[in-house]
Order: C-alpha cells, then structure tokens, then sequence
C-alpha cells in the first residue's frame, strides 16, 4: 500500500510490518526495529528493565562481541543507537547506502542472538544508575519526571523510563531473559527504514530474519491513565524553584491534537510566545519558560514548565494562570496562529532533513497509530487548523479543575506557596 510516492507500507508474510521511505538523492540508510513494548509495559517491581534491555541490545550477541559490533558499524561508515520510552523500544544502525546490508545483518544479529549475560548485567545495571543518579541531580530534566508522577499518579506512566535504584539494582538475569522472549516479539514489531534504500529489498530481510520468531503477548492488559488535579511539592535544597503545570491532553489519535500543539507553541514555544514575553521578557522573573503538548496511544498531556527563585514561584504561577484565562477567554490575536504555524512547520522541515529523525518520525507514528502519514499530510495538518478550533481546545483542556503542578523546590516556602495557589483561577 502507497502512502506517498516515497512512503510503502508492507508486511512480511508472517504479518511483521515494514515502512520504507525511499530517498534515491540521500547516500545514507537508517534502519530501526520498533517494539510496542515500554516502561509502562513493566510491573512495579522490575521498572526500568526495558531501558536496562535497550542497553543490553547492544554488549555482544553470540556471533559478535561489543567490540566487533562496533568495528563493523564503523568501517561501514554508520553507527548504532537506540531509546525507551514509556510505549516503545527502538534498536537502530545507520550506514551508507553503499553498505546498508551490514547494518542490516548486524541489527538482525542484536535482536536475534543478543548475549543478555550476568556480567554484562552487572555493568550495564551500574551504568544504568549512574543514568539515574544524574538525572535527580539535573532539575531541569528531572522536573518532567517529576510532574508525570504528579499527574498519572501510581499508573505505569508515571515512572521514569529509567526505574530507581531499588528496582534496578534487584533485576537478574532471567528477569531480563524473560521479559524479553515475552515482549519482544510480532506482533508487536515493526521495521522502519529511511534512505537510499529499496523497499523489496528491506521486506525481503525482514522476512528472512524476523519471520520465524515466536509470538509475543499481548498489549491487552495496559490500561489509560487516570489523571490527578493536585498540587505536589518536591522538597530540594537550593534557593531555585523549578515547577512543571499542566493538564491531561490528547491521545495520538485524537483529531485535536494538531489543535493542542498550535495552542501551546502560542503560549510556549519560541521567544515571541506569549508565556516568553509576558514572564521573561516583561517581568524579569524566568531564564526560561516554555510548553509542550505530548501525544500517547490512549493519554496525553499539555505542560508548562519554568524554574525561578523560590520567592518568585507564586507570582509566576499566577502569572502563567493569567495568560490561561486571556487565551481562553479572548482567543487568538491577529497573526498569532500563522506565525504560530510557520514555527511548528519550520522546526518539522529543519528534521526532515536528516535520515535518522525521518526514521524516529515515521516510527513512532507508525506504532501509535498503525498509520505512516507522509511529510506532506503532517504538514497540512498544521495548516487546516482554525483559529475557532485552538480557541476550543484551550478552553477544554486548561480548565482550573484539571489543573496539576509538581513543585521541585524548598519544601517549606513551596507548601505556603501552594497553599496560597488554591485560590488561583483561570
């Protein structure tokens, strides 16, 4: 099935999806396996053991040691990589084009015959809390962590991809064996490959080196997150508060979404942004502050987040609640939502320029939506969203009882500052 003269979507026999977009005028090839499996597919008790995985991918298979994995990347002129995110698992090489069947029988080798040994477990399971580590010590990251946990509670998607250091450092080896012979698997894989690449042959691989693996379970047993409407304080020492507010979004497949993202790229994207100007730029309060809305499967959220000293949070707060009601109440003014547009396009365009985010773009599409939607439709999703439609949205999500705020600052001045906030109204 066509999507676009340069986007195919196929299947293997066995069923395994292959999205292929074709680039005959690139000389690179960038090739993934995407899993539906992620951070809010673990239990509890073994949280964070996809990421641990994703590691672990990568630390030899039975016909490759590390070392030689990497040897022959390189002297085909590519590199490995990957990521974990709450829904998907993505293992990737890139080459040249003259030399994608390399990449593609190394990234083969990793999925089918990857070691998962003790040792190798031990020392990833020691890199992994390094990782962790580092990100409670950077408030600037962990502040989204932080208000995720806030906002979906004690669900799956409220937990780092990365787990804590007591679940990491009680995973064994069978945990990690076991997760992945149930996993990662059809029918919940998909291969995605950008470049100077040909679709046949692409399918043709993926066939031959994926058709005969077993089944994985299900996705059944996920179920959507309940949002929370609450206030949660954080408590670190240091004079700097760094605060994450929001509220509960859109799903990758809802129409509104294109909406939802217009509606914070004009409250928090970019330096003409309202939130930018009014808080930064006027006020003197923020080095930075900003929106986004993300998209999952069945869940979703549009979020704010700014850090500034702890004496200046409430105000800010207030501030932010003040430009909620004036976008709600007045709407857009006159060229805000094209320039709004031309932004969110620009960026777009600026990533389509490199094979590798063509490949991330069209993979994680492909595995929220089942659909692999080319440049131009994306494009024009931005473009046929009205001034009425973000004005709606705004006033549906950012609504005072849907509101939810983590507060990662000194734990005394932020509860009288939270307290203070339950009379904030928007």
């Amino acid at each position: 099935m066509a999507v676009s003269d340069e986007i195919t979507t196929t299947r293997t026999p066995a069923g395994i999806p292959v999205v292929v977009e074709r680039l005959p005028d690139f000389h690179s090839a960038s090739l993934s396996v995407y899993f539906g499996t992620g951070s809010r597919d673990e239990s509890d008790q073994k949280a964070g053991i996809a990421h641990m995985l994703e590691h672990m991918l990568f630390k030899g298979t039975s016909n490759r040691t590390a070392r030689e994995m990497s040897e022959q990347i390189e002297a085909a002129g590519g590199e490995m990589n990957g990521y974990t995110t709450k829904e998907v698992t993505s293992y990737q090489v890139f080459a040249l084009d003259e030399t994608v069947e390399v990449a593609e029988d190394i990234l083969a080798d990793m999925i089918l015959n990857p070691l998962l040994g003790e040792s190798c477990l031990d020392t990833e399971r020691n890199v992994v809390m390094q990782e962790i580590n580092m990100l409670h010590n950077d408030p600037d990251d962990y502040i989204h962590v932080l208000f995720a946990e806030t906002l979906w509670g004690g669900h799956p998607m409220g937990r780092s991809e990365a787990g804590t250091l007591d679940t990491v450092g009680s995973l064994t080896r069978e945990d990690v064996r076991d997760f992945f012979a149930q996993h990662y698997r059809p029918p919940r894989m998909a291969v995605i490959a950008v470049g100077n690449v040909d679709p046949v042959q692409v399918t043709n691989w993926a066939s031959e080196s994926f058709d005969d693996l077993s089944m994985a379970k299900s996705n059944e047993d996920r179920t959507a997150p309940r949002p929370n409407a609450t206030f949660r304080v954080y408590p670190r020492e240091d004079s700097q508060a760094y605060v994450g507010m929001g509220f509960p979004g859109c799903s990758s497949v809802d129409p509104d979404r294109h909406a939802l993202r217009l509606a914070a790229s004009i409250l928090g994207i970019g330096t003409s942004s309202r939130l930018f100007q009014e808080i930064r730029e006027k006020e003197g309060l923020v080095y930075e502050i900003f929106a986004s809305s993300c998209s999952y499967t069945d869940s979703g959220a549009m979020q704010i987040f700014f850090n500034t000293n702890v004496k200046d949070q409430e105000k800010v707060v207030r501030l932010v609640g003040k430009e909620l009601r004036r976008l709600k109440d007045d709407g857009l003014e006159k060229g805000e939502l094209e320039r709004a547009k031309r932004l969110l396009k620009g960026v777009y365009v600026r990533r389509l320029e490199s094979s590798e985010t063509r490949m991330i773009r069209l993979g994680e599409m492909f595995m929220s939506t089942g659909k692999a939607v080319s440049p131009e439709e994306s494009l024009h999703n931005i473009d046929v969203v009205t001034e009425e439609d973000v004005h709606r949205i705004a006033q549906k999500v950012m609504s005072r009882d849907r509101l939810c705020m983590a507060m990662h600052a000194p734990g005394k001045e932020s509860e009288q500052a939270a307290k203070s906030l339950e009379d904030l109204d928007f």
